[in-house]
């Protein structure tokens, strides 16, 4: 059975593809009756596929104390349990939070722990298995009754892919753990500063970033496992020097907001990435805070110039402020922050309106782009903690597996402070397997279709009996969690090393069982994108396991330039949609 099908191509020197998301509605994650206020939120998946997650926060309670707050999801964020996450008994103080987690990619084990300020309180870490919807009693990470703001992370040892070292760096210096967290060394110092973020490089260089009370971004390296730290290394230098004790004269409202950064590593090439905000310009005797990014390619040692973020003119008024920075398997950047540019308002007006925004980028940061998640503005003056001022940091959370992306953040619209996600959904799926089933694979293999990058699938071509046959076929799966999917696409982005070319793009219809061609074209020698419709996804998707086989073929139509013709594929994924 033959069918036509909508296709189009695309030059890539006129675009790029870029496949949005899908952005779910907001949802409240967060407090219970006996909340008051929350804020200052950390996030992060457990399983590869993005099924738990969790999420935390600073939880004002309604006995005037304050804990560490935790929300577990198990399915894809449909449903939500609230947990309060608390030291042992012996080291609990009124005055538990800056809330923290993170989780192993290898083994899938996600821990989130808090700080107990004062007495014999310190760092604390409970440990969630993946199927879990609870955590192990907690242990001490650290007793000191002076330790203040601290993330985690966890990756290999260096030198030894098979391992996982858990690391927390403070006010006080980095610590780790070799053994899930059940004990932990003392404290190796990293210098004067505040926000010390720690990240993991792919082969187990720990990197953690911080600001310095002066004009710094500033990085400290470790390449042996967090025995020893380099000299500090300038990432970047402000342009407005905030002072320590984080006045608000920059923003509309009253709230602290100090100037610490977020930093995200690429798992595959090892790139790093820094977010910070800064004083752009004034207009009207209102401070316009943006955000900038800044990478490195080595390590850390060399730095980009500062480039400033496209999300406001330069002749409006706004902020942007708070960012956290993620980095998935794929390469896509994720990053949320607030934002106050949908309120004309002046910095330090008694109220101040803010949004919460997601934005993505699939080029290295180098394009964005952004999503409003709060379906309207809220006031930050509106927190529920009946104080003079607001409180609304210091920091935000994102936690990400497979496909997914959570966002967690709080929101005033209620006239408290609550917390909140969207279930994001990256709709383009890469290929479970690839095979040459026709021709000569010389470079590639089934991770080079899934990037727009320069590492392509290069096939030679084959022998065939005769010229109807194809010399060259590339076979492929992809798994949808959906199935079958509301909406489905095959996109394909190669090029030919000789004209006269013809390219097919197929899939397997299990009701006809057999390949159905869905679009056939002129093969081009300048890469092209070929962006096709799945009619009737019910057809091709198996309605167990969501699976859909798919093909490209390539045959000469025409006298060529060589015998030995090859293809690059540089992109052979599936779009669906649920």
């Amino acid at each position: 059975m033959r069918r036509t099908a909508f296709w189009i191509v695309i030059s890539l020197a006129a675009i790029l593809f870029a496949q949005d998301p899908v952005v779910g509605p907001q949802v409240r994650i967060g407090n219970d009756a006996l909340s008051n206020s929350s804020n200052e939120t950390s996030a992060s998946a457990v399983t590869s596929d993005g099924s738990e997650i969790v999420g935390g926060w600073n939880d004002y309670r309604t006995d005037g104390t304050i804990k560490s707050g935790f929300a577990v999801s198990s399915d894809f964020g449909s449903s939500w349990a609230n947990v309060i996450v608390r030291p042992p008994v012996a080291n609990q103080t009124t005055v538990e939070g800056d809330p923290m987690a993170c989780h192993d990619p290898r083994t899938g084990t996600l821990w989130a722990g808090g700080m107990a300020f004062g007495g014999n309180g310190g760092i604390y870490v409970a440990r969630k298995n993946v199927g879990s919807n609870t955590f192990q009693p907690s242990v001490m990470a650290r007793i000191s009754g002076s330790v203040d703001k601290g993330w985690m992370a966890a990756g290999p040892q260096p030198g030894n892919p098979n391992s996982t070292r858990m690391y927390i760096t403070y006010n006080q210096g980095s610590i780790r753990s070799d053994n899930l967290g059940a004990t932990w060394t003392s404290p190796v110092s990293l210098g004067s500063g505040i926000g010390f973020l720690p990240r993991v490089g792919p082969q187990g260089q720990l990197y953690v970033t911080y600001w310095d009370f002066s004009n710094g971004v500033m990085l400290r390296r470790s390449l042996d496992g967090g025995s020893t730290f380099g000299a500090p290394i300038r990432i970047a230098t402000r342009m407005d020097v905030w002072s320590t004790e984080f006045n608000n004269i920059r923003f509309p409202g009253s709230y602290r907001v100090p100037p610490i950064h977020t930093m995200a590593v690429d798992p595959a090439s090892g790139h790093l990435y820094v977010v910070y905000f800064d004083t752009t310009n004034i207009i009207g005797g209102n401070r316009n805070v943006d955000l900038y990014f800044v990478k490195s390619v080595n390590e850390g040692v060399t730095w980009t110039t500062p480039m400033r973020m496209p999300f406001r003119a330069l002749n409006t008024v706004g902020d942007q402020f708070f960012p956290w920075l993620e980095v998935d398997d794929r390469g896509r950047l994720q990053l949320l922050y607030f934002d106050t540019q949908n309120t004309v308002q002046n910095d330090g007006s008694a109220d101040g309106f803010l949004d919460q925004y997601y934005a993505y980028s699939d080029d290295g940061g180098s394009n964005w782009s952004k999503f409003r998640l709060t379906p309207q503005s809220f006031n930050a003056r509106l927190d529920g903690r009946n104080s003079s001022t607001s409180f609304m940091g210091d920091y935000q959370g994102i936690g990400f597996g497979g496909r997914y992306v959570y966002p967690v953040y709080l929101s005033t619209i209620t006239s408290q402070a609550e917390i909140y996600t969207n279930v994001i959904y990256d709709p383009v799926i890469w290929p479970a397997s690839a095979s040459v089933i026709r021709g000569e694979a010389l470079a590639g293999n089934r991770a080079s279709l899934n990037r727009n990058d320069d590492d392509r699938l290069v096939v030679r071509r084959g022998l065939t009996l005769n010229a109807q046959e194809a010399p060259v076929n590339v076979e492929m799966t992809a798994n949808s969690l959906a199935s079958p999917p509301a909406s489905a696409r095959i996109f394909v982005r190669s090029l030919a090393s000789t004209a006269n070319l013809e390219q097919r793009v197929e899939a397997f219809d299990l009701l006809d069982q057999e390949w159905e061609t869905l679009d056939t074209r002129v093969a081009t020698t300048s890469e092209t994108v070929t962006d096709v419709a799945v009619p009737d996804p019910s057809r091709y998707f198996t309605p167990a396991t969501g699976t859909i086989r798919y093909r490209v073929t390539y045959r000469a139509i025409g006298p060529t330039a060589t015998a030995l013709w090859t293809l690059s594929l540089d992109q052979a994924v599936v779009i669906a949609v649920p």
